[in-house]
């Protein structure tokens, strides 16, 4: 494609001719030329439709990380305490009717699931200092420390796969979907670059054939002029002239706010912000001439590389295996559950040896003193003093130093192991679930033959429009080389008298829309060849871009 004609030069030259300057609204006299290359890396650093789509792919990475929160250990600490009053009627567990308890708690609790089989480990320490008026505890204060340690493992349901596994394969999955639609988004911003750069070649190309056709107007109206001035031409031809270049002049502004309008398409495109300089500066495209087309292709092998290439159908075979996974998670919960229990549990205890005696041996007491009192008066041995049992036993006597020696002795300790069995009824939310991965899939497959099918029509159509642009170009370029002896050889009939202003106008006429017809096709095969390398997915191999 020819190099267009700057259109701030015509205009200077335009005002030079009329006095009028053509007004493109917020465009300095400041330039900024780019190769179609240039444009696209701009893209790719300042779109905000691109950095949008990073800041997706940014969010799903994160998510990664936040669906391995399950793997987290839990840690509690509990303290309470608790200030008890209680009724009783037995005369035996309080003389008063109350039994005053106090309890002080330190508890501490662990938890944590493991990346395992679904395994979850639990321990608790837990410590408790009790205080009553029962006059039948031997020991008061007294502290009961107790270590558990639990195991639970799922040995059906939730063995091989869970909700909260499935989360973080699903989440990592989908940092590949976000990556692929990076992708797409890279390749359509590409595209859109590509089709408003030439869009724009193709807006100023058809301002110089403008500014060419209001010259020529301008040259004939002052050849008249001058031949009317000669007497060889009537006058009544001025005005003919005159409207002509009026006309052709209209043409030009109106297609001069068309190179605006595409000239802010593309840098809405490649700048990162309305603060730019380059919303003030003039963009002159240097990437004018012609693209290459292909040649000697097969069509299904073009169609085959499309299949292959297109991230399209990646995406789609990444959210088919999304749909895989959520469905191995719906057949496993239409299981029953059965869970393998098992614990291990050490007591301790120690506290201070009350010092009264309860009401049953302080009676016992008096009345063996009596009996003994009778029986030394009566000379008979007296009675031994009675005791209601053998005592506390001296590991229990201390503080919490001993209650945490006893703890840990391994004296006191429990077993316990068992299994668990839920059986849900009918289960119809996870029938449903799988039924529903079921129709994801089919609809996946069905969504995989749709692309493909529009794949092989776009390739097909680029092709096509390849093909047509090229004998538009040749017919276009043949009819403006006509056009231009034809015009040439009008315009030596007129200065000779032998032609009107009225032919020669239409033969300028005839070349312009020749040469304006060789700009659109050039124009369409340019953008085709664009459109068949994107629907190829060559794009980024074509500009030698890498994502990460």
């Amino acid at each position: 494609m020819k190099q267009a004609f700057p259109a701030l030069l015509f205009a200077l030259s335009l005002h030079a001719q009329t006095g009028v300057i053509p007004t493109r609204v917020g465009v300095s006299a400041a330039q900024t030329k780019l190769t179609m290359a240039e444009a696209v890396q701009m893209a790719l650093r300042a779109n905000l439709e691109i950095e949008i789509e990073q800041t997706n792919r940014a969010a799903a990475t994160e998510a990664v990380r936040g669906s391995r929160g399950y793997l987290d250990p839990i840690f509690q600490f509990q303290p309470s305490y608790e200030s008890r009053n209680t009724p009783t009627s037995s005369t035996l567990a309080s003389a008063t009717g109350k039994i005053v308890e106090s309890f002080a708690a330190q508890n501490f609790v662990y938890r944590q699931r493991l990346p395992w089989q679904g395994a979850v480990v639990r321990a608790e320490f837990d410590n408790l200092r009790q205080t009553t008026n029962n006059p039948f505890v031997s020991l008061n204060p007294f502290l009961t420390p107790r270590t558990l340690i639990s195991l639970s493992l799922p040995l059906w349901r939730d063995r091989l796969i869970d909700r909260e596994r499935t989360e973080v394969i699903l989440r990592r999955k989908q940092v590949d979907v976000s990556s692929v639609d990076f992708e797409i988004r890279v390749h359509d911003v590409i595209a859109r670059v590509e089709q408003a750069y030439y869009d724009l070649v193709g807006a100023r190309e058809d301002v110089a054939v403008a500014g060419d056709s209001v010259n020529l107007a301008q040259e004939q109206l002052d050849r008249t002029r001058r031949l009317i001035a000669g007497g060889s031409v009537a006058p009544v031809e001025l005005a003919a002239a005159e409207a002509e270049l009026e006309r052709r002049r209209d043409t030009f502004f109106s297609l001069l706010g068309g190179v605006t309008a595409a000239e802010n398409n593309l840098k809405q495109l490649i700048a990162g912000g309305r603060d730019q300089q380059l919303w003030r500066d003039e963009i002159v495209p240097v990437t004018t001439e012609r693209a290459t087309g292909p040649t000697g292709y097969e069509l299904p092998d073009l169609v085959a590389t499309a299949v292959r290439k297109r991230p399209e159908l990646r995406a789609l075979d990444l959210r088919k295996d999304l749909n895989a996974r959520q469905k191995e998670l719906a057949v496993n919960q239409t299981k029953p559950a059965i869970n393998w229990n098992t614990a291990y549990i050490s007591s301790g205890l120690a506290g201070a040896l009350l010092q009264t005696d309860n009401p049953f041996s302080a009676f016992q007491t008096a009345v063996a003193l009596r009996v003994n009192e009778l029986s030394r008066a009566a000379g008979l041995p007296p009675l031994n003093t009675p005791s209601l049992g053998g005592g506390v036993p001296a590991s229990f006597v201390g503080g919490y130093g001993q209650s945490l020696v006893n703890l840990f002795g391994g004296n006191y300790s429990t077993y316990q192991t068992g299994l668990s069995f839920d059986l849900t009824i009918r289960n119809q939310a996870a029938h449903s679930a799988v039924a529903q991965t079921v129709i994801t899939e089919r609809r996946l497959g069905l969504d995989r033959r749709r692309v493909e099918q529009a794949i092989e029509a776009q390739v097909r159509n680029s092709l096509q429009s390849i093909e047509t642009a090229r004998q538009r170009m040749a017919a276009a370029e043949a009819s403006a080389r006509a056009s231009k002896e034809k015009l040439d050889s009008e315009t030596r009939l007129f200065q000779t008298g032998e032609s009107t202003n009225f032919f020669v106008l239409t033969r300028q006429n005839e070349l312009a829309d020749s040469r304006r017809r060789v700009v659109a096709a050039t124009l369409e095969f340019n953008k085709s060849v664009a459109r068949l390398a994107a629907s190829l997915g060559n794009t980024l191999e074509a500009y030698n871009i890498t994502l990460k």
